[in-house]
């Protein structure tokens, strides 16, 4: 059997998306206003027909064990995952069940559907060999509407992305029962291979006549969970929203203190490790295992790729450590990869594999790829705070959240469809924001990773600097004000070939163990430890010579 089963991906996962009491002011609040709710949403099916199938691998189960196998199949675009995925076999006939009651943009009446659209992918036989077909359910009739079919759609033609319209002719409300279920239907025809299916959604369309109520700032924090601080989210009516005070904790009690964001807690005593200006550091991302006795005192490695009996180690030689992470992209290649829903790094409708979200242009065919997260959404924040918390319990002194500037890169797209997310300069601050004081609330120091043109907003909130490449643009400065006058460490890493493979000399540099700043003016040593890379490698045996 062809190894049709590679271009699979996670398009059938399920989206989710002592304190004293809030101060309210009724005035300012939304409660009693409604607002009208024209929208359109993608939803996942709730249920699944009974039916079983085997395939020809011997799996079986049919639409409901798809669904099951497609929400551990998260791990990028060009997955294989054949092992997972079942076969929908000739003769096939299953069905999906889809419920208003999962719009979270309140629930519209039946009667208010204006338009349902199937959105799915697959690659299969053409239709002379054998077919398949998509169908909706007519509730007012009891029968079923055919939607399309593979007819004339190709040999093996893989499909990113199809969307599937109800006929012009049809009333969309017709397809919704009084309960709000809408039902989704594949047909296998007969022939001798099977049906390459890789995901069902539903986008429902709906017109105005429906309202919301905004909930209370006290209802929309205690939904969230925060009980002080700022607050922002989604509210119940699907807009965005911020709420200047959750709450103010009394003493000894202080907000995220026992570890949580905009929940008031009591810690263990904390005493983070400190970063001074002047303290040495090494760079390395590549390898698992490095020597004890390099000239740095800070060793900064991935989180992932590094045991905790490693950093025990590193620690035991007097060494801080700090782990990095992205907090930015989406990497396919990561352990918790399958945490990430799609649409927080591939807008619905898109071709995840040739996503305007993708990072630079080396995604590997078939391989490790990474796209920029959406980092607005509550998901991507729940991701973040688990690997916070995983370099908390790996024993990390501080973490290196990387990609924290996606808003300079959303901003550079030409946001005409409707696949660009807008990401804003405010977007970019609340979110590097948060990073820091959730860090600082599980006792981790954090570094401002680049976003060189949010430094003087940003450096109050964190402990030291990473930066790559600010010699090379002569864009430093920044850092002498706001870091290292504050003594506050700054790290910056310096590359002879770039990943492009453009080159740059450095053995004009006369600062190296005086001035130490390589062509910048106005440091002195100390301001800034240099380490020049031989390569974009970051590896400590990469590197050409130290600028400390």
């Amino acid at each position: 059997m062809s190894r049709w089963m590679a271009w699979m991906t996670p398009w059938i996962a399920v989206l989710m998306y002592g304190c004293m009491p809030p101060e309210v002011d009724d005035a300012q609040e939304p409660g009693v206003r409604e607002q009208a709710l024209a929208g359109t949403e993608i939803i996942d099916f709730s249920s699944a027909s009974t039916l079983a199938n085997t395939d020809a691998s011997g799996k079986s189960g049919g639409m409901a064990v798809l669904k099951a196998n497609s929400t551990r199949c998260t791990v990028g675009a060009y997955a294989d995952c054949y092992a997972d995925y079942i076969e929908f076999s000739p003769s096939y006939t299953g069905y999906l069940s889809f419920k208003l009651s999962s719009l979270t943009q309140g629930t519209p009446a039946p009667s208010q559907i204006t338009q349902l659209q199937l959105l799915t992918k697959y690659q299969g036989p053409a239709s002379s060999t054998s077919y398949y077909k998509w169908q909706l359910y007519r509730f007012t009739t009891a029968s079923w509407v055919d939607i399309t079919t593979s007819q004339g759609r190709g040999d093996w033609v893989w499909t990113a992305a199809l969307t599937l319209n109800l006929p012009g002719t049809e009333v969309a409300s017709n397809f919704v029962s009084s309960t709000g279920e809408i039902r989704a239907r594949l047909i296998k025809g007969a022939g001798t291979d099977g049906a390459q299916l890789d995901s069902l959604r539903l986008q429902v369309s709906w017109d105005g006549a429906s309202t919301c109520t905004p909930e209370t700032d006290a209802a929309f924090c205690a939904r969230l969970g925060g009980t002080c601080g700022q607050l922002s989210g989604t509210d119940n009516c699907g807009q965005a929203r911020t709420v200047s005070s959750c709450g103010v904790c009394q003493s000894p009690q202080t907000c995220g203190g026992g570890g949580t964001p905009n929940v008031c807690g009591q810690g263990s005593t904390c005493t983070r490790a400190s970063f001074p200006r002047a303290t040495t550091w090494m760079w390395d991302l590549e390898n698992s295992a490095i020597p004890t006795n390099l000239n740095a005192q800070v060793y900064v490695v991935d989180l992932f790729n590094t045991t905790s009996a490693k950093i025990q180690e590193y620690k035991s030689a007097g060494k801080k450590v700090v782990c990095y992470f992205s907090a930015g992209s989406y990497e396919n290649w990561r352990s918790d990869a399958n945490q990430f829903p799609q649409d927080t790094y591939c807008s619905p409708g898109e071709n995840c594999a040739q996503s305007i979200h993708i990072m630079g242009e080396w995604c590997e065919s078939g391989g490790d790829c990474e796209w920029w997260l959406d980092h607005r959404k509550e998901a991507v924040r729940i991701v973040m705070a688990a690997r916070l918390q995983l370099a908390r319990d790996k024993g990390c002194d501080a973490v290196e959240p990387d990609n924290v500037d996606g808003y300079a890169n959303d901003s550079s797209i030409s946001c005409t469809d409707q696949a660009c997310w807008g990401l804003t300069a405010s977007d970019q601050l609340a979110y590097n924001r948060w990073l820091a004081d959730t860090a600082h609330a599980k006792c981790l120091g954090i570094a401002l990773k680049n976003d060189i043109d949010q430094v003087p907003q940003l450096a109050a909130s964190f402990d030291f600097a990473i930066n790559e490449q600010c010699q090379q643009y002569n864009e430093c400065g920044v850092y002498k004000t706001y870091f290292a006058s504050q003594n506050k460490a700054v790290f910056n890493a310096e590359y002879m070939r770039d990943s492009g493979g453009g080159s740059r000399s450095w053995s004009s540099c006369t600062g190296t163990q005086a001035t130490c700043a390589c062509g910048e003016s106005g440091f002195v040593q100390g301001d800034m430890q240099t380490l020049v890379f031989k390569t974009s490698s970051v590896s400590y045996d990469n590197i050409n010579f130290t600028c400390w």
